[in-house]
């Protein structure tokens, strides 16, 4: 039994007054309750009570739209999300970010914020990760890439970027999104805001490698402006949306790489990436 008493105003003390069977009090007990109070389901040292994913172990508390999900764990990681999000489908990928929101069965196969550099990507080319960004410095004719393998017969491919600056004349120069990239001959079909080699400034879905267009639009660039890219791949057949394009560019792209890579995309270009939201679709 427990009694509290003061000794003096502002001082309190506990009587403990103990019966038969009464044990000892234990402080590795004691320090066990504490654990019980503060928990961590996931193993990755952060309290359940503070942890933003606390049954997916992300030790960083990466949260790029700092909503009450983090990264790891968050339904749609770009864009905040109501508590609980809204998922029309059930499929674990909020409406803001489901290409198909009313329809089950996409996933997020990728996210990454650029926090850091991601540890779960291919990265090829010469890339930094400060504030926030991944920032390509390219060079004329260099191909660079941040990607993710995708064995799904459809992903969307989406990401917000800044144009810094393009190199070169009459020559092929674009920033965006890729899918079908290929590490070994540098090919992709792309989803991108480009140069072409007759130095005409396009929104295109293209063939890095051979510069084909299958879609394309004329437009104008503006260095240092921000566009939001989302592409999306069914077989051969896909859709470009680009922030200025009045509608999504679509058209159909024969080329096939194994494996399928997917992610971003910079040629002869320098540009700075927000984030790197890949997700699949049956």
């Amino acid at each position: 039994m427990i009694r509290w008493g003061v000794v003096r105003p502002g001082v309190f003390v506990i009587a403990i007054a103990c019966t038969g069977g009464c044990g000892r009090i234990d402080f590795g007990e004691l320090a066990g309750f504490d654990a019980a109070m503060t928990g961590d389901r996931d193993n990755d040292g952060v309290p359940d009570a503070v942890d933003n994913c606390p049954d997916v172990a992300n030790p960083v508390q990466d949260n790029e739209d700092g909503d009450a999900f983090g990264d790891a764990c968050d339904p749609c990681p770009p864009v905040a999300d109501t508590d609980p999000p809204r998922d029309s489908d059930g499929d674990g990928v909020s409406d803001q970010c489901d290409p198909h929101p009313t329809t089950p069965g996409d996933a997020i196969l990728a996210f990454a914020g650029f926090a850091h550099a991601p540890t779960n990507l291919e990265i090829i080319g010469n890339w930094a990760f400060a504030n926030g960004q991944a920032k390509v410095t390219g060079a004329l004719n260099s191909v660079a890439v941040i990607d993710a393998q995708s064995i799904a017969p459809s992903e969307t491919v989406s990401t917000h970027v800044t144009i810094d600056a393009m190199f070169g004349n009459a020559v092929a120069r674009a920033i965006g999104v890729g899918q079908e990239i290929s590490a070994d001959t540098q090919d992709a079909t792309v989803c991108v805001f480009g140069v072409n080699p007759g130095n005409n400034q396009v929104y295109a879905i293209a063939d890095n490698r051979t510069t084909n267009a299958y879609a394309l639009q004329n437009t104008t660039a503006v260095v240092g402006a921000q566009s939001a890219f989302a592409s999306t791949r069914a077989g051969t057949g896909y859709s470009c949306a680009v922030t200025g394009l009045t509608s999504p560019l679509t058209g159909v792209a024969p080329l096939t790489t194994t494996p399928n890579r997917v992610g971003l995309f910079a040629r002869s270009a320098s540009a700075s990436y927000d984030w790197l939201l890949i997700v699949t679709s049956p």
